[in-house]
């Protein structure tokens, strides 16, 4: 079955021009009409952007890789536009610590609470979601706080894309990936930036999934400091990962599988 994914925001919490907060638009199913709009992250500037690809109304599925303001802050947003639309079912999947946030942030917005029916569920490293005839399967990342990337699995059970959120590079993301049509990877900084932790540049990318049999790799989540270095970035990622199709992701860049 086809899956069409859309970079809705390939930044972060620095704003720039070009680039909004992290978030990631996959439509399964007939493109013409898909069967299922599942959102992956949903910082600021993703929602008013999804209107060029989709309704709010479609999106019943958000899965967070974890609950940094850059990946969750048009959460709400999203919530009361369903509300405002007349769609109110929302499942929402995050990792550790998901509910309680989420709670939060209602209490903060009282006047939200039962205007849609926001089901949370917590994740965690291999745990596995149905969605039609796809599956999410989670993957612990490295980063300052519970992290998950996710996998999407078609019916015959292959892999075909891998999403990171925010994270080092690590060995649970490349077990995943291996043999994966594309891996969305976040790559926060050139190699320039010293001691970077909790993230990923380009030569630490190379150096863990040189060996994964993954056939493309587009990368997100760029800090302003990759500005000028984009070129060197790719350069340095293809030394390792011959025969891959490299590229820095942009903002409503769409691919379809």
């Amino acid at each position: 079955m086809p899956i069409r994914i859309t970079l809705i925001g390939t930044g972060v919490a620095i704003p720039q021009p070009h680039r909004v907060q992290s978030g990631v638009l996959v439509e399964l199913g007939d493109l013409t009409s898909p069967e299922f709009s599942v959102l992956f992250d949903c910082g600021s500037g993703v929602l008013p952007r999804l209107t060029g690809f989709t309704d709010c109304t479609a999106i019943r599925y958000v899965f967070l890789t974890h609950l940094h303001l850059d990946h969750v802050a048009d959460v709400m947003s999203l919530i009361k536009a369903k509300w405002l639309c007349e769609s109110y079912d929302l499942v929402i999947y995050g990792p550790c610590g998901t509910k309680e946030w989420l709670a939060r942030v209602f209490d903060a917005y009282p006047y939200m609470k039962n205007r849609v029916r926001t089901k949370v569920t917590e994740l965690a490293d291999q745990d596995r979601v149905s969605i039609g005839k796809f599956e999410i399967v989670c993957a612990e990342t490295i980063h300052a706080l519970p992290s998950l990337g996710y996998g999407i699995v078609d019916e015959s059970g292959q892999v075909r894309a891998v999403y990171t959120g925010d994270t080092e590079p690590c060995e649970s993301i490349k077990i995943l990936c291996d043999g994966a049509d594309i891996l969305i990877h976040e790559c926060s900084f050139p190699d320039s930036v010293p001691d970077v932790t909790n993230h990923t540049t380009p030569r630490a990318f190379g150096e863990m999934f040189g060996s994964a049999a993954v056939a493309r790799i587009v990368f997100t989540h760029l800090y302003p400091h990759t500005i000028g270095f984009e070129e060197e970035m790719v350069e340095i990622v293809r030394k390792y990962c011959s025969g891959c199709d490299v590229s820095i992701g942009r903002d409503m860049e769409s691919i379809t599988l």
